[in-house]
């Protein structure tokens, strides 16, 4: 009877651990790396302070999930040069190349990315991060494996807010549907890049008729400009939309390095009127 009753107890364990929603996790802080001193980063400004500390710049970063910020350390401000600001909070974080890093011996630079993004195919999504249109039409498994070779994962979608600023994306590029991080697999549940359960979130964005009943025809989910998701066979090759990974470690400089002497900004920022 001990033996029945302790399988019985696993069987609940590992059931209820496969239920759990990494919603039900504490939130993950994210960590900014200092990427270059004496330099100071023209993104965007999400928010400006007036600091003399690091971690209180930091904690204005996290609130306003920031990807990245300049901050002026109180020993390198001349009492004649007074800053209106100390702490600035950007939209984006530079790519590879620091195309918009100029010397400044009053600022460092810090940012999530450690590991700067690629300068081409890009883009900045404020509050949500820095992702990488893969348009070479690709089927789901093909996908992953591209995604993966990118230092990424394909993109999450499971919010309105993803969803919203992602769609937007898409419309930009004039592509009617992309490959992101929802499939599922011999069930009727889809599950995300997280590996949560839709039923861990009440948010749904089906376009009319989806998702479609036969998930073994239809078990990859796609992102339209239309705000929509819909339900596709994962054989299908589409276009896929990855998720760069924030980290690092940093190597001193290697944000200025570059394969390629082309000048040009090809980072996207997608401003949402909600930040």
């Amino acid at each position: 009877m001990i033996p029945f009753i302790i399988i019985l107890h696993i069987i609940f364990v590992t059931i209820t651990a496969n239920m759990r929603c990494s919603n039900e996790s504490p939130a993950l802080i994210p960590k900014y790396y200092l990427i270059e001193k004496c330099h100071r980063s023209k993104l965007g400004v999400v928010a400006r302070a007036n600091y003399t500390s690091l971690s209180s710049c930091r904690r204005l970063a996290i609130e306003k999930k920031a990807l990245a910020f300049n901050f002026s350390p109180p020993e390198v401000v001349n009492v004649t040069d007074r800053l209106e600001y100390t702490c600035e909070v950007l939209k984006c974080a530079e790519v590879s190349g620091g195309l918009s890093l100029a010397n400044d011996t009053r600022f460092d630079y810090y940012s999530i990315y450690a590991r700067p993004p690629p300068h081409l195919n890009a883009s900045c999504v404020p509050a949500t991060g820095m992702f990488q249109l893969i348009k070479k039409r690709l089927n789901y498994t093909q996908a992953e494996t591209e995604c993966r070779n990118v230092s990424g994962v394909l993109a999450d979608i499971s919010t309105e807010q993803r969803t919203d600023t992602l769609a937007q994306f898409v419309a930009s590029t004039k592509l009617e549907a992309v490959f992101v991080g929802m499939r599922r697999c011999n069930t009727s549940k889809y599950y995300n890049t997280n590996g949560d359960s839709l039923e861990c979130s009440t948010y749904r964005a089906w376009a009319p008729g989806h998702p479609r009943k036969s998930y073994q025809h239809y078990d990859c989910a796609v992102i339209t400009p239309h705000r929509t998701w819909r339900s596709i066979s994962c054989k299908k090759s589409l276009p896929t939309l990855c998720e760069l990974f924030p980290g690092g470690p940093y190597k001193i400089g290697s944000i200025f390095r570059r394969e390629e002497k082309d000048k040009s900004d090809n980072v996207t920022s997608i401003v949402n009127n909600k930040y």
